[in-house]
């Protein structure tokens, strides 16, 4: 094998390990990362933390109050961009997004949250769908 082909091989082999990886649903790394970088966090990142929530995370104790709390935190520090991010992302589950979005719990500043979201720029039926269900968690953090 002359050394372009080789070299190319190589490259190729090694971006896929790297870009190629997919995110698993309850992966509890990919929490830590987005704990790290809160507020600075990438649209990739974004993607990749929102991508872990699934309905199979559900018996997962650690990983669900953990991820509920963060995806509050995100949401309210990076607003339009998670909104976009779920706009545009395949990955993401969000029908399981919106029932985390109705269920925190935190006692979080819901009111604050629901004006950043009715600011964003994104799709009405997604913005919509997000400020339901932060109506729903605004009565349940009353009762």
């Amino acid at each position: 094998m002359n050394l372009k082909a080789a070299v190319w091989a190589l490259v190729t082999l090694t971006s896929s390990i790297s870009f190629g990886q997919s995110i698993k649903k309850c992966d509890g790394s990919v929490l830590s990362i987005t704990s790290e970088k809160i507020g600075k966090l990438s649209e990739q990142e974004i993607g990749d933390f929102l991508s872990t929530f699934g309905e199979e995370c559900r018996n997962n104790v650690e990983f669900t109050e953990w991820s509920n709390e963060l995806l509050f935190d995100v949401m309210e520090m990076q607003t339009q961009l998670t909104l976009t991010t779920i706009e545009q992302d395949k990955r993401i589950d969000l029908g399981e997004i919106l029932e985390v979005i109705a269920s925190p719990l935190l006692d979080e500043d819901i009111d604050t949250l629901i004006a950043k979201v009715r600011s964003t720029n994104v799709e009405p039926k997604l913005k919509q769908k997000v400020l339901e269900k932060l109506t729903i968690a605004k009565n349940s953090l009353k009762n």
